[in-house]
């Protein structure tokens, strides 16, 4: 009988998994294939969703190449591009607009050099290149009789631990029986901000998430949207609620279908931090610049994560005083932590990765130039503002969409409110602890076959990356734990999924050979 295995969900991580995986199969004498099942409600199979179709094929990576992926994988995907970029950027050409002909433009004498490093390149073009690596090998291996492979396009709706395997359950009712499972479906579901029916429709859009039915399809509503209104000599005024990689590309996205010198359209962006991602780094400013309190830790002998993390904000307060980005002075103070999180204990470091690391992170957000250019752009013309407080709530009037917010600057926060035609939802993720979580999370955490850890963002596994036994975690959802010698309070960084996905597949090969 063939040993059998589920990947609930096709995204990266499940790809950066199979890849060593499959390679390891290649070389073995094997008595029976191994059945693998491949599992996503969408058919972005082996891409995930900021690589496929539902991003798009007009948005860019939010980091230049060489910070995207580490060695060997990215001579091999420069490689690739190179033989490839004629029909990509061809392609990427079709469906962008003004910013995607500019793009081109300033970057082709690059590229035809094979020069990517420093490219904030087409986000599809790399979930292209990696979904051939994946069929590729699972052609040939088929082909040789060492795995049968089952693709399932359906909705998991739940898991039940049998005796001697699992039962995976989909929403139309059909099941399947499987040894092992790797569950690896991406990040949290979004918030929910607002549930109700639009009742003005011509005066009212509102945006749930960015990626759910696909950027595309997004960007036709809102189209349409503007359009209709700019017919009745109408104002169109949007609110992006978040300023992160997302909510950038919302507002790059719309700029660069609909010219802004043509439509009257006004951006307001919402965080609580209230400061936009930085794209601008000064290499004179860089070298003066020293993050002095974490560097004051250096000699303690007894360090806790409260005491780098309170260290590190006070070094950014530091840099936000002197006018400098996070751009110039996230390495600089990412180093600084990075080299005393190796003198705390196992307990601490947990601590740093479930209630600190993310906390840091969000104040450190960096952006390419090609999505900030638009923003100043907008600026310049008194069309964006950026709004520093949090989200309360959302409610439609005659006008559009009221949102209430609370701005957090005085120690009693103040409740201010604006109306606006579009609200786009960029806000993030529900937690694991959230009313609004989905029944299949539910379910794991009801069953226990999966347990929520103190980042309530991910789950505990153990030292073979399980949350139980036979049930493997990969990719975002673990966040909170520490893996061989690592810490990840967040796993969205492409480089951090290739690395813990390699160590999965080294733990699932000992498990099947």
């Amino acid at each position: 009988m063939s040993a059998k295995i589920a990947f609930i969900g096709a995204g990266i991580a499940t790809s950066y998994t199979l890849i060593p995986f499959l390679d390891n199969i290649e070389k073995r004498n094997l008595i029976n294939e191994i059945e693998i099942f491949i599992i996503d409600k969408s058919s972005d199979f082996f891409k995930g969703m900021p690589y496929g179709n539902r991003s798009g094929k007009s948005v860019l990576l939010i980091q230049d190449l060489k910070n995207f992926i580490t060695e060997p994988h990215r001579t091999h995907f420069k490689n690739w591009l190179d033989a490839n970029h004629n029909q990509l950027v061809e392609k990427f050409l079709e469906n962008g607009g003004i910013y995607a002909a500019k793009w081109a433009e300033i970057n082709g004498p690059l590229f035809k050099k094979g020069e990517w490093d420093d490219l904030y390149i087409p986000r599809f073009f790399f979930g292209k290149y990696i979904n051939q690596e994946v069929l590729k090998r699972i052609d040939k291996l088929v082909n040789a009789k060492k795995i049968k492979l089952k693709f399932i396009q359906k909705e998991t709706t739940s898991i039940t631990k049998n005796e001697n395997d699992f039962q995976i359950n989909f929403a139309d009712n059909t099941t399947i029986s499987t040894d092992k499972i790797v569950l690896s479906i991406g990040s949290l579901p979004y918030k929910k901000l607002f549930d109700d029916d639009i009742k003005f429709p011509h005066n009212a859009l509102y945006i749930k998430e960015p990626y759910g039915l696909g950027m595309e399809k997004n960007m036709e509503q809102i189209s349409s949207f503007i359009k209709l209104r700019k017919s009745k000599n109408q104002k169109t005024k949007i609110a992006v609620l978040g300023a992160n990689a997302s909510g950038l590309e919302m507002i790059y996205k719309i700029c660069d279908k609909l010219d802004i010198n043509e439509y009257d359209i006004s951006f307001k962006t919402l965080s609580s931090h209230g400061v936009m991602p930085d794209g601008t780094f000064d290499a004179v400013k860089a070298k003066q610049f020293s993050a002095k309190h974490l560097q004051s830790l250096t000699q303690e002998n007894e360090l806790t994560a409260n005491a780098i993390a309170e260290a590190a904000h006070k070094d950014i307060d530091e840099a936000e005083k002197q006018g400098l980005g996070a751009a110039t002075t996230v390495g600089i103070i990412s180093k600084g932590f990075g080299i005393l999180l190796s003198n705390l204990s196992k307990e601490e470091l947990l601590n740093f990765a479930c209630f600190h690391g993310n906390q840091i992170g969000r104040r450190q957000r960096c952006a390419g130039n090609h999505y900030l250019s638009v923003v100043e752009e907008l600026s310049n013309h008194k069309r964006f503002q950026h709004i520093k407080g949090r989200f309360h709530s959302l409610s439609e009037s005659p006008d559009g969409l009221n949102m209430i917010y609370k701005n957090n600057d005085n120690q009693e926060p103040t409740e201010n409110s604006d109306t606006f035609n579009i609200v786009i939802n960029c806000l993030g993720s529900v937690d694991l602890t959230s009313n609004d979580l989905s029944p299949f999370f539910k379910n794991l955490i009801k069953s226990r076959l999966c347990e929520p850890n103190p980042s309530k963002i991910g789950f505990k596994v153990d030292s073979n990356m399980q949350a139980s036994e036979n049930l493997f975690i990969a990719g975002p959802l673990l966040a909170g734990n520490q893996i061989e010698d690592k810490i990840f309070w967040h796993l969205e960084h492409c480089a951090r999924i290739i690395w813990s996905s390699n160590i999965l597949a080294k733990k699932l090969q000992s498990n099947f050979i």
